[in-house]
């Protein structure tokens, strides 16, 4: 017998207690007693089990009862830390991460929690896995594997680069295990990603002394070449000053430098927004507006400027431009950008 059966009898059976109490009450009172007194109280009690049946059964509770019976077990295996049976081959992750979620909160432990940041960043769910790794982190904050799970989360949801928070994470893995493979190959890749190349080849070449001779090495090292390779070109690249001129056009509008390779479309290698007091205006591309890689290419750069008399306004509303010109990345300014009507 389901729930879905029991319930309704068990607001009839209320009803009749009700009833049987009612009865007594009025017998002490003097007071006539009839059955019809019945007939109105069971009609609520039947509509209700009927609204429950045709209203209140979600489509989805029968999945979710099924889930809890299955995954139960699961879960609390899950949360005293053991590992996996030969029962637990064909597990959901989307199932056992509903049913883990509910019970971890009743029963928080260490395993529980690291266990449910797992699933949720497998699930692609960074937001909850840096949650379910910060309770795990609460109740043992040196465990190494809680502080990595934190830095995914973080680091997936910057889009794979990593960020301050993220690098303070593994550091302080990194601090007290310095020969971390799991850290140092986290720092590297995120690193990379962020642009943070001095960074990514310090990784990098932590990794190569251990694993040089490995499976690994060949990977390593191509890392590590592209990681230099990058850190030589930004080191000409970054912080390039441009001054921009606009004698025929009013000041206090929004200009946009941005750099191209020649004849190249779409998103632009770097780009600067900046709010315009008055012409001439020197405006520098910091090592925050390169969007992508540094070029191999550093003779093929082109940059153009577009420039709006509305202050705020986005690029798309900038159509007072520049032709693209070649730039000299050693020169100070690295070019002069002579904007027109």
């Amino acid at each position: 017998m389901t729930v879905f059966v029991i319930l309704p009898l068990v607001l009839v059976l209320a009803v009749l207690v009700g009833f049987l109490l009612w009865r007594r009450e009025s017998r002490r009172a003097g007071a006539p007693v009839t059955w019809s007194g019945l007939a109105l109280p069971l009609l609520v009690a039947g509509l209700a089990g009927l609204g429950y049946l045709t209203l209140g059964l979600h489509p989805e509770t029968l999945d979710w009862l099924s889930e809890q019976r299955r995954y139960d077990a699961v879960a609390e295996r899950v949360i005293r830390g053991e590992g996996p049976s030969d029962e637990d081959h064909d597990i959901s992750a989307q199932a056992l991460t509903r049913v883990l979620q509910a019970k971890v909160v009743r029963d928080p432990t260490l395993p529980g929690w690291y266990t449910l940041g797992l699933l949720y960043d497998q699930l692609g769910a960074p937001a909850q896995a840096q949650e379910a790794a910060r309770r795990a982190l609460a109740l043992d904050p040196r465990d190494d594997g809680a502080r990595l799970l934190l830095a995914r989360g973080l680091i997936a949801q910057n889009q794979g680069r990593l960020n301050d928070e993220a690098d303070a994470q593994i550091r302080q893995v990194l601090a007290d295990n310095p020969t971390h493979d799991g850290a140092l190959m986290l720092r590297a890749m995120a690193a990379t990603e962020a642009r943070r190349f001095e960074l990514a080849a310090d990784s990098w070449r932590a990794l190569l002394v251990r694993h040089g001779d490995g499976e690994a090495g060949n990977l390593i090292r191509q890392g590590l070449a592209r990681a230099e390779a990058q850190q030589q070109r930004g080191a000409r690249l970054q912080n390039l000053t441009f001054t921009v001129r606009a004698p025929d056009l009013p000041d206090g509008g929004t200009l946009f430098v941005f750099l191209r390779q020649e004849g190249g479309s779409g998103q632009p290698l770097a780009a600067r927004r900046v709010l315009v007091d008055s012409f001439p205006v020197t405006v520098t591309l910091g090592a925050d507006d390169w969007l992508r890689n540094y070029p191999e290419r550093i003779d093929t750069l082109r940059v153009a400027a577009r420039y709006t008399p509305a202050p705020g306004s986005s690029v798309e509303q900038a159509h007072l431009g520049s032709a693209p010109q070649s730039l000299d990345p050693d020169a100070q300014p690295a070019a002069i950008i002579e904007l027109g009507r």
